[in-house]
């Protein structure tokens, strides 16, 4: 079962903004509500800025005694959460923040021998919250994390990551850049070749994976499949930035039933997720932010279309089949935030229960 330890929204202020990266904003929030959030390194948060614009992050460090949460923003071009970051955000803002959700956390009783971390931009946040927790715990396995990006802008806690390999014991840190500048005389390409090239036997080691869907999905297929890495011992979260207002992609239509029996007929972009479209039309919250570890984006898709539908990876499944709220097992459930829309679902129809 996803893990989810306290799912009741809380309130806190926007204590500051850092300037981290080019693209990237530190934000430090103060709980202003009697009960902080509890929560693990390696979850996340769904995040409520003022007029209800409401993403997902995971906190970038551990917790804290007072309560305060750190959490780590790419600025998205014309994305919403970014615009409001950028022009409007003013320490001392009202935030809501309900959570905290997802699986990929430090496991202290694994039993592997050695952890790799792989990241992918501000992938970087949740396995820096692992960190900080579980290095230097006693006893504690070896940990090789590798960050990856196109060029070195894109790493900007490159000088933090290099000074903890340096004084902590059993940490190995492995930058790693598909499109180097010239200078770098670092690991050149994508985390998870560097992490194949070192490592040809994993069976032994477990691996956390938080970034680009991309990532994710070629570092499960290459790691387990070529590398000896059981399934079971491959966690990740793969993050997906809220559309651009910039794109314009095709449009797809969609006819959508609901609780009351009404029917609603959209058009809407082929790109992003189902959840999004239906979240965008008012017809779900999607509160995890498309990383199948809530369930508020559950679907009934038409029997017919099931077949034009993306195979359900492991953590879908893994969901839909803990899921109390299902009356009925046919094989009709599906989560939105994982369907994602292309041309060729022109006319999907699906049910939103209430």
């Amino acid at each position: 079962m996803t893990e989810q330890t306290d799912s009741g929204a809380r309130g806190y202020r926007l204590a500051a903004i850092e300037r981290l990266g080019r693209e990237v904003r530190g934000l430090r929030l103060e709980c202003v509500d009697a009960e902080p959030l509890r929560f693990r390194g390696g979850q996340f948060v769904s995040v409520t800025a003022p007029g209800g614009l409401t993403r997902s992050y995971s906190m970038a460090a551990a917790p804290r005694a007072d309560g305060g949460v750190e959490l780590q923003v790419r600025l998205q071009p014309g994305g919403a959460f970014s615009e409001w970051l950028s022009r409007q955000a003013r320490p001392g803002d009202a935030l809501w923040l309900e959570g905290p959700y997802g699986d990929c956390v430090w496991r202290e009783d694994s039993g592997a021998e050695q952890a790799l971390m792989l990241a992918t931009g501000t992938g970087i946040a949740p396995l820096r919250a692992m960190l900080l927790q579980g290095l230097g715990a006693a006893g504690g396995r070896p940990v090789t994390l590798y960050w990856g990006g196109r060029t070195v802008d894109d790493l900007y806690l490159l000088e933090e990551m290099r000074a903890w390999e340096r004084e902590r014991p059993g940490f190995r840190f492995e930058p790693v850049l598909s499109e180097p500048g010239p200078g770098w005389d670092g690991r050149r390409g994508f985390v998870q070749q560097a992490a194949a090239e070192d490592f040809p036997c994993l069976r032994a080691a477990e691996v956390y994976a938080c970034g680009a869907p991309a990532m994710v999905g070629a570092a499960r297929q290459l790691l387990t499949r070529q590398r000896g890495l059981p399934e079971e011992r491959f966690l990740a979260d793969a993050f997906q930035p809220a559309l651009s207002a910039a794109s314009a992609p095709e449009a797809v239509a969609l006819s959508v039933r609901v609780a009351d029996g009404g029917e609603r007929r959209l058009e809407v972009a082929a790109a992003g997720s189902l959840m999004q479209a239906l979240a965008a039309a008012g017809l779900m919250r999607g509160v995890c932010g498309g990383q199948a570890a809530c369930g508020t984006c559950l679907v009934r898709v038409e029997q017919d279309w099931l077949p034009r539908l993306p195979a359900m990876e492991r953590t879908e499944r893994r969901l839909l089949a803990a899921l109390e709220v299902l009356e009925v097992n046919d094989g009709r459930s599906r989560l939105a935030c994982q369907i994602a829309l292309q041309p060729r679902l022109h006319g999907l129809s699906v049910v939103v229960p209430g």
